[in-house]
């Protein structure tokens, strides 16, 4: 079976019970999406740029308990599938065979040597107006269980600088500079082959309570926050950008 990984990022986090998230790609301009992952910040925003609307979207709590309100959904494939219950179904679609270069060397950095492939991504320029950036994410994946072990679909948000030209990956495990990935962050309650690896930021395994799932993903993460330091009126591009490893 295909591993497919995504992402969510967002502002605002709180909890209700019960239903599941839904998934509308077609109601909001990729701009919009921009107003809702940035809120009030204080930013000024041009050239935004979305991969797809199959795999750029727009999600809601809709009174579950999932643990963000609303916000943008990334995902490699059809974000649509992500809504409902886990069912074990329709984990697994391929939009493009696009690949990423900076996802690459990530990938590579970490000891994987196969290729990055059906990228998906949200970018756009900004001049901040303050001296910080940030906004909440968690991550989620097909992967935990019974791949969690093996290997790792790559995800980054690259701040870059657009005067000095550096990139950083705000998408890091709180406290280090460890990016978030499915071998980082998992629990060997979901599969004993390997060890646990930072646990405390897994969040939710959904194939041991379906019934209970907020959304059709195997098992997702705590709520992290990406921030940075920025440079008031100096112009930077985000690239919220991830891919399938070693498969379409």
């Amino acid at each position: 079976m295909k591993k497919i990984t995504y992402i969510i990022a967002f502002l605002f986090s709180t909890s209700l019970f019960s239903q599941t998230i839904t998934v509308d790609n077609t109601t909001n301009s990729p701009a919009q999406l921009v107003d809702l992952l940035l809120g009030n910040s204080c930013v000024l925003v041009s050239n935004i740029s979305i991969s797809s609307p199959q795999s750029v979207a727009y999600f809601n709590r809709n009174t579950s308990s999932f643990p963000i309100n609303e916000g943008i959904i990334i995902r490699n494939g059809v974000a649509i599938n992500t809504q409902g219950l886990y069912n074990n179904t329709n984990l697994s679609t391929q939009i493009n065979t696009n690949t990423d270069a900076y996802l690459q060397n990530l990938s590579n950095s970490s000891g994987q040597t196969a290729a990055i492939t059906d990228v998906a991504f949200l970018e756009f320029d900004f001049i901040p107006l303050s001296n910080t950036f940030s906004f909440d994410f968690l991550f989620a994946s097909n992967e935990y269980g019974q791949y969690q072990c093996g290997f790792s679909d790559v995800f980054a948000f690259v701040l870059t600088d657009l005067t000095s030209g550096v990139s950083t990956n705000l998408a890091v495990i709180p406290g280090s500079s460890t990016p978030v990935t499915v071998k980082d962050i998992r629990n060997a309650a979901y599969n004993n082959a390997c060890a646990s690896s930072n646990p405390s930021f897994f969040d939710i395994f959904n194939v041991s309570n379906p019934t209970m799932s907020t959304l059709n993903m195997r098992g997702h993460t705590v709520i992290m926050n990406a921030a940075s330091a920025v440079v008031p009126n100096t112009p930077y591009k985000i690239r919220l950008v991830i891919g399938d490893y070693n498969d379409s």
